[in-house]
């Protein structure tokens, strides 16, 4: 599992993503995003497929989580962080 922090400079905001490969767990971190007072407007949830790469090893697919945090971005951060 990772985590990827993005400024966003047009609303100076801040985007929190958690990749994860289970996508349990990925529910599990949306549930707990839900009970800490984030919302639908503010969470998506993306499933990307595995593929070949071209060097023609497979990569896994995975679920990407993804917060519009801005100032809660740190609260964010270490709730994906603990779903894995």
């Amino acid at each position: 599992m990772t985590i990827d922090r993005q400024r966003i400079d047009a609303t100076q905001g801040e985007k929190v993503t958690g990749t994860f490969f289970e996508r349990a767990i990925a529910e599990k971190a949306v549930g707990k995003l839900h009970e800490a007072g984030f919302n639908d407007d503010q969470i998506t949830m993306t499933t990307l497929g595995g593929r070949t790469a071209e060097d023609g090893t497979f990569q896994r697919g995975r679920i990407e989580v993804s917060v519009l945090a801005d100032e809660r971005a740190d609260d964010a951060e270490k709730i994906l962080a603990a779903a894995s």
